[in-house]
């Protein structure tokens, strides 16, 4: 049985890129899966793997064009950005839906992310740069790089997220204290206790039972508004393996009573995604039980963050030791999307 994980055991030999940028409009380029793979696992978030990239357009990108930028340099892959053209600009792979959490690009030195906006601005193309954190060595390059220069702009702050830092992170005493109490709970209710497991098989029906347990606990949520999204998490968690969905359950009769889908990602940083309960055991709580128990286990290793993701949902609130900033930067480099953004104040300030 092959791994989930594709090894490169016979890279392609004898094959040279001429040095300079380049554009790749589709994913199955050998040259071009073998050096992102190996530039993302160097260290990069999650969304930035070619898996997640090629499983994201499958699922919602049918209709669009892709536009990857790749730069090469003595026949090395030193920058890729896994971009594709949406209403006329280039916007990250994972936008509409937006179903990553922070802006970021493949690169090997900081140099690289002024050589790609060169090019960018060179060829006169419009970008949105969305969700960009303003703490990343990319957020302060390309801030500090469009304060200096003449491009037309338009940026704001979007959110904070919420994030754990290990460093500093130490569960507080009502934490420890319910954690205690909701697992006692479990055994004087339903005498069982409580089961966690940091990855759960990868079966189809804890995908099944994962979305179902979502949509009765918010209503229909995500799932129903966008049903594309169940198939694209199913993907995820059946065929790559830096996609975690955690399950709580109880330890005779193994019913399931939470699970939490996250990502791990080749820098070793953690990010939360989506949680969700049973709603028929939420007297004991078992989405926070099953957050305390991931969260102990993903620092008991060598992760030094933890990352609740974009949104402002209470309980990230109650984990979190630190905020950082998303902004957005949004160009307008060409005369048919200066015209819109003109258009577009006329009518505000009308």
């Amino acid at each position: 049985m092959q791994e989930i994980s594709e090894k490169l055991e016979n890279p392609i030999k004898n094959i040279t890129v001429p040095d300079g940028f380049k554009v790749f409009n589709g994913f199955d380029d050998e040259i071009l899966v073998q050096n992102w793979k190996k530039l993302y696992n160097k260290g990069a978030n999650y969304n930035l793997s070619y898996e997640w990239c090629r499983i994201w357009f499958k699922h919602f990108g049918k209709k669009q064009k892709l536009f990857i930028i790749t730069l090469w340099k003595n026949n090395e892959l030193e920058l890729l950005a896994p971009l594709y053209v949406r209403g006329g600009r280039l916007t990250l792979i994972g936008t509409k839906p937006d179903l990553y959490d922070e802006f970021n690009i493949l690169y090997e030195k900081p140099e690289n992310i002024n050589e790609l906006i060169d090019y960018i601005q060179n060829n006169k193309l419009d970008i949105n740069f969305r969700y960009v954190n303003s703490e990343s060595e990319f957020g302060k390059t390309i801030v500090k790089r469009f304060s200096q220069r003449g491009i037309r702009q338009v940026s704001h702050v979007l959110e904070t997220k919420p994030v754990a830092i290990k460093k500093t992170f130490s569960f507080k005493r009502k934490q420890k204290d319910d954690n205690i109490r909701c697992k006692n709970n479990a055994v004087k209710l339903f005498d069982e206790a409580l089961k966690f497991e940091y990855q759960a098989d990868r079966k189809k029906e804890y995908v099944e039972e994962f979305i179902e347990f979502h949509k009765a606990r918010w209503g229909g949520g995500l799932f129903v508004k966008k049903p594309k999204v169940a198939n694209f998490l199913q993907d995820l968690v059946l065929n790559t393996d830096f996609s975690i969905l955690s399950r709580l359950s109880l330890e005779k009769s193994d019913k399931t009573v939470a699970y939490h889908f996250g990502f791990m990602d080749s820098a070793k940083k953690f990010w939360s995604s989506m949680p969700t309960y049973d709603i028929n055991y939420k007297q004991i709580s078992p989405g926070k039980v099953l957050l305390y128990d991931l969260i102990t286990e993903v620092f008991a290793g060598n992760t030094e963050k933890f990352d609740f993701g974009r949104g402002s949902e209470p309980y990230k609130n109650w984990f979190c030791n630190y905020e950082e900033v998303l902004f957005n930067i949004t160009t307008f480099q060409t005369k048919k999307n200066i015209m819109k953004i003109r258009n577009f104040i006329n009518k505000i300030l009308r």
